[in-house]
């Protein structure tokens, strides 16, 4: 779904960054209650490559903030194949609790 607006709207860049839910956030809330579940780390990393993966523009994609344990970026079309190959080093060879306990050890989120 991302990944077919972009592709309408042609922006010049996308940034992606790991959701991070705060205890005072209303997400956090809803959570708290059982109306939403959070994905796994591993998982925000599938999306990401599944959004990648589907960008038909050309865009400089970049996944460079603290919330995300590997940054990246790089130009699409031209670096799909170099993109999507380090997602699967993660997702082949990160273990969510690698993931987990580096979002813990960033005191600012």
């Amino acid at each position: 779904m991302t990944a077919a607006i972009c592709n309408q709207i042609h922006p010049a860049r996308i940034g992606a960054n790991m959701l991070t839910i705060y205890p005072d956030s209303e997400l956090y809330t809803e959570i708290q209650h059982g109306n939403w579940q959070e994905e796994s780390e591993l998982e925000k990393y599938k999306e990401v490559r599944t959004l990648i993966e589907n960008l038909q523009i050309p865009v400089i994609f970049a996944a460079m903030g603290t919330s995300n344990a590997y940054q990246f970026c790089g130009q699409l079309p031209k670096d799909r194949i170099k993109l999507l190959s380090f997602l699967d080093e993660i997702i082949g060879n990160v273990s969510e609790e690698e993931l987990q306990q580096y979002r813990r050890s960033v005191h600012h989120l």
